[in-house]
Order: C-alpha cells, then structure tokens, then sequence
C-alpha cells in the first residue's frame, strides 16, 4: 500500500494561493515590524528557557541538534500572516519556510525575500507536473528554467529548491523512470550553474519508502551524484488509523528504514522535508515528544513539517497536546533562524 498518497501533488499550483505581487510587497513590509518585534520576543523567552549541561542528556537528540521548519497551507502565497501565526503558536521563528511551486510559475523574487526575513531558509519544492522529464533533459524547457536561474542567482542568500519530490512514489508524474529523470535533474543544475545561481541548494528528497517496492524504482537509482545534490531528504507520515493497513507508527519505525538509505547515498546533511503525524490511532502530543527526543539521527540537520488537514489532521495545533509539545520542545531553543 501507498504509505504516502500524493500528499504534495495537490500544490503544484501556487498560484491558487496568490494575490498580486504588489499585495505580496505590501505585506512584507507591513509584516516587518512585527516580525522584528516577534523575533526580539521569541529570543529573550529562548534564552530564559534553554536547557542546561545539568539536564543530563546522554547524547543529541533532534529536540538539540535539528533546525524546525514548516509547510503551512496557503504559505508565502498568501503573505507572511499564516506563518506568523504559526510561529506566535509555537513561540519560536521557523528556521525554514517551505512551499510548493509548479513550472507554469516563474521564480517570484518577493516570495523568496519574505520568507528569508530573519535569516529564515526558504525551501521551494518546484513540481513539473506537466512537463515530463524527456522534454526537461532534451532541453525544451531551458528558457524557463534559464528565468529561473537568473532570478534565483539575485537572491540575497541561499534558496533550497526541491524538485521531483518523492520521485520514487507512484503518484509522482516524474515516477517511474530513475535514468530519465536523473538526466533532467543533471540538466537543470547545469543550466543554473551557467547563470550564476551558485546560491542554489538543491534537495534530493525521495519518499521514506518505494512505490511501487520493486528494484527498478528504488530511491537510490533516481539519484543524480555528489555533484548534483546538497541536501539530502526524506518524506514520511505516521498515517494511524487514517490508514488502517499502515497503523500507528512511532518517528523511528518511520524513518528508520529510508534514513539508513538515503545516508548511505553521500556525506551531505539530512533534512526531513515533509513529515507529520495523524492524530487518529494514538496519542500525537507523545509522537512529537518522541520524535523530538530521538537520538541515533546524526545526520538530520532539519525537520519541516506539513502543517495541514489533508488526507489526516497534519496541523501542529490540531489538538492542544500536540501544540504542548511543539512548544515545550522548542522554546527551549537557542537557534531561532540564524543568518544564512
């Protein structure tokens, strides 16, 4: 059974999400203040709360080493008041800001420079829904891909683009052919280097598990190499009873299998990019708490939640336990988005 079920397909369109760019200017600015003010907050109640040596942790956990992101429905396309809110919620700036773009958008400077604001890493998963990787390697998509180059090589910082997302999933219009695929991954890359976008981080984010699970779509073949790929990622869900074939799955019966995959494919950091829990089948405030205290994920340098109800109540605050442990977890964080 499908243990991810498209969950991202549904967002190719940013633009459902979009008003006008000046309305997106106007926010950014309007927003400004607030978010300096926040941000002056959220530190002085991180440093009251950081946790000390005494604590006895015995090794890292992801609650001490990993950067907190977030997919929040609607994202920068609606301005910066649905992440705010967010991290009002949690108490803490999100480190990353994650959203979805298809290739019928161009690269949108003003997108990128919100959810940079505060040294905040902007990640954008940039799906070809209607463009196959064939035309994407044979080169009938380089104009586009050259505008977005160019725009992206303008960014003040680095800008992590994630494309063909969970390109081992059946449900991907990218799936089921790692060579072609691969070449188009190579393709882009090239084309952005020759614009100068060295500020580019690119995500290789495979599903945690294959589907269909047969040898010839494994995650590994869809690889494109060292060269191409500076972070790599995985996506996975504890469905609960949402799927009652799936269960109740606990962070590391999750990500164990595809973590001790995808770090055996190079040296580069770790992101989860997409990751949640159901609240059906079990209790989610003790799953956060769970995957927050996890040791044994060295490498994971980031976790983005997809903060949504979808196929399951995705959100952070779909119930007030879940919302406890978010912020019990991360108040007591120093790293509130560092500079790029």
């Amino acid at each position: 059974m499908n243990e991810r079920l498209g969950t991202t397909s549904r967002y190719a369109n940013g633009k459902r999400h979009a008003g006008s760019r000046s309305a997106l200017v106007r926010a950014a600015a309007a927003l400004a203040i607030l978010a300096t003010a926040f941000l002056l907050n959220a530190c002085n109640s991180a440093l009251e709360a950081a946790p000390s040596a005494a604590d006895g942790m015995t090794a890292p956990n992801l609650e001490l080493t990993a950067m907190f992101g977030a997919f929040t429905y609607g994202g920068v396309w609606q301005g910066m008041e649905p992440i705010l809110e967010m991290e009002m919620n949690l108490g803490r700036r999100l480190d990353v800001v994650h959203w979805f773009t298809n290739w019928e958008n161009p690269y949108l400077p003003e997108l990128v420079a919100m959810a940079s604001q505060g040294g905040r890493k902007p990640l954008i998963s940039w799906q070809s829904n209607n463009q196959s990787t064939t035309d994407i390697a044979a080169g009938l998509h380089d104009e586009y891909i050259r505008d977005w180059a160019r725009g992206a090589a303008s960014a003040p910082g680095p800008v992590y683009v994630r494309p063909f997302p969970e390109m081992n999933g059946s449900w991907s219009s990218w799936n089921g052919d790692p060579a072609t695929l691969v070449a188009a991954w190579r393709h882009v890359v090239t084309i952005f280097r020759e614009e100068g976008a060295s500020n580019v981080r690119w995500v290789f984010s495979p599903n945690v598990t294959d589907s269909p699970r047969t040898p010839e779509n494994a995650m590994e073949l869809y690889y494109p190499g060292d060269d191409y790929v500076d972070v790599l990622a995985l996506d996975g869900y504890n469905w609960g009873n949402t799927l009652p074939a799936v269960g109740w799955r606990s962070f590391e019966e999750v990500f164990r299998g595809g973590y001790e995959r995808i770090t055996a494919l190079g040296d580069q950091p770790i992101w989860l990019a997409e990751l949640a829990s159901s609240d059906e089948g079990g209790d989610k405030g003790d799953w956060v708490r769970d995957m927050f205290a996890t040791t044994g994920f060295d490498r994971i340098e980031a976790l983005v939640w997809f903060n949504e109800n979808k196929e399951a109540d995705w959100r952070i605050d779909s119930d007030v336990n879940s919302l406890r442990a978010f912020r019990l977890a991360l108040a007591g964080r120093t790293i509130i988005a560092a500079a790029p």
